[in-house]
C-alpha cells in the first residue's frame, strides 16, 4: 500500500471523527437546564417533606389533647387529687408516713397515659422542628432556582 494513500484514509477517518463529534455536542444550555430540573426536584421534595412534617405534627398536637383530658379524667378517677390535697392539709402526718404516702401517689399515678402523652408531645416538636428546618433550606433552593 502507497504511504499517502494510508494517510489519506487517517485523514479520511479523523474527519469523519470530528463530524462525529460535532453532531454529539451537547447544546449550551445543557448544564443549567439540568441543573434547574435538578433543583425543581429539590423543590418537589422539599415540599413533600414539609406537609409530611407538618402532617405528623398536627395530628400528634391533636392525639396529644385528646390523651391531655384522657389524663385530667384518670388523674380525677384514681383519687390523685386527694392525695394532693393531703399534701397541703396535714403536712405533719406525710412527715411521720412518707414512705406509704408516696408508694400510694406512685400506685395511683396513671403512668402509661403520662408516658404515652410525653411521647407525642415529643413527636410533635421534633416534626414541627424538621419542617422549620426544612421551609430554611428550602428558601435556598428557591433563591437558586430563580438565579
Amino acid at each position: 500500500m502507497h504511504p499517502n494513500l494510508k494517510n489519506q484514509r487517517i485523514r479520511k477517518r479523523m474527519i469523519d471523527k470530528v463530524e462525529l463529534f460535532d453532531i454529539l455536542e451537547p447544546k449550551k444550555n445543557l448544564k443549567i437546564s439540568i441543573i434547574k430540573k435538578i433543583r425543581k426536584e429539590e423543590l418537589k421534595g422539599s415540599i413533600i417533606k414539609i406537609g409530611l412534617n407538618f402532617s405528623v405534627s398536627f395530628v400528634s398536637v391533636l392525639v396529644v389533647a385528646f390523651l391531655f383530658i384522657n389524663l385530667v379524667r384518670d388523674y380525677y378517677q384514681s383519687g390523685l387529687s386527694d392525695y394532693v390535697s393531703l399534701l397541703f392539709s396535714d403536712g405533719s402526718l406525710l412527715v411521720s408516713y412518707w414512705q406509704s404516702y408516696i408508694m400510694s401517689v406512685v400506685e395511683s399515678l396513671p403512668i402509661f397515659l403520662i408516658t404515652l402523652t410525653l411521647v407525642f408531645v415529643v413527636v410533635s416538636v421534633v416534626s414541627l422542628n424538621l419542617a422549620l428546618a426544612t421551609i430554611k433550606n428550602t428558601k435556598g433552593i428557591i433563591y437558586k432556582l430563580n438565579n
